[in-house]
């Protein structure tokens, strides 16, 4: 695995993760989620490696190793379109790495996935395909994600949203943890809550949320210019995905307008399929996918 920083377009300095391979057969680029970053997919870039894809992935704004630039949980310059402006800049960087026919993929998990829907409608040309895991809100409706005025002072911008995770956690308890509804591993739940990028210890921003959602509410309206085929992933059992019904409801969404899509809700999962008793599997239909898709 390598590690490097770039200056984007914006003047953030952008640190990111890469496994890259000799002679790949596809690239993926992996889009994190809310209150996490990129360390936390090694495993899962790992085994695309073994399936010959090349991997790349950024530590978004506010998050892991490019909060010191932004701030940890600010979006810091060039508001929400900026996080998809960085994953465009990584698509090219990684581009040049492998060869311009190298089929390009897209994953996004969680909020990671709300970036990657916005990609979509604005940078799907060309790419093989984008699979979007735990889709954290309803297509079309603004109320998972706290919106502030336009007017909002600096002030209330950069309050943290307290309690934005760990509300989830309320179909699991009495639970052993306030991060119980990430996954059925105990283990994978404990790594999480240690990790000082992670949950409690890197909240999010009123600010933060309100310029993601401005983009992200905007490529709803845009689903048609998504010219790749698309998978969406959820856990039946994942409060963030609404029990996997945001799932089926993207889908839907995307197939009313003929973009190629494929749904897979697993049975009793929960949010983090990826970190999830199950994840063997989940990661085999991915590359399953990918494989079609080539």
């Amino acid at each position: 695995m390598g590690e490097r920083t770039v200056l984007d377009a914006h003047g953030v300095e952008v640190f990111s993760r890469w496994w890259p391979l000799d002679d790949p057969r596809g690239l993926v680029l992996i889009a994190h989620g809310a209150s996490e970053h990129s360390g936390r997919y090694d495993r899962f870039a790992q085994a695309l490696n073994s399936a010959g894809f090349a991997a790349v992935a950024p530590d978004h704004r506010g998050h892991g190793r490019t909060g010191a630039a932004t701030g940890p949980g600010l979006m810091g310059a060039g508001g929400g379109q900026a996080v998809v402006d960085d994953l465009h800049e990584l698509r090219a960087a990684a581009a040049a790495t492998v060869g311009p026919d190298t089929p390009t993929y897209l994953f996004g998990h969680s909020m990671g996935s709300l970036i990657a829907l916005a990609y979509l409608t604005q940078h799907s040309a060309g790419l093989a395909g984008g699979i979007l895991c735990g889709f954290p809100a309803s297509i079309g409706d603004a109320a998972p994600i706290p919106v502030l005025p336009p007017d909002a002072d600096a002030a209330t911008r950069d309050q943290p949203v307290v309690g934005l995770l760990s509300n989830f956690n309320t179909p699991f308890e009495p639970a052993r943890t306030s991060f119980d509804w990430l996954s059925r591993d105990p283990d994978e739940v404990d790594r999480y809550m240690a990790d000082p990028f992670c949950g409690d210890s890197n909240p999010l921003t009123y600010g933060y949320l309100s310029d993601l959602f401005a983009v992200v509410a905007a490529a709803g309206d845009h689903l048609a210019s998504i010219a790749c085929p698309v998978l969406v992933i959820a856990g039946a059992q994942d409060p963030a995905a609404g029990m996997g019904a945001h799932a089926t409801t993207l889908a839907a969404a995307l197939a009313a307008v003929d973009v190629a899509v494929d749904t897979t809700v697993y049975d009793g999962a929960r949010h983090e399929l990826l970190n999830e008793t199950n994840r063997d599997a989940v990661t085999a239909d991915i590359i399953d996918w990918l494989d079609a898709h080539q």
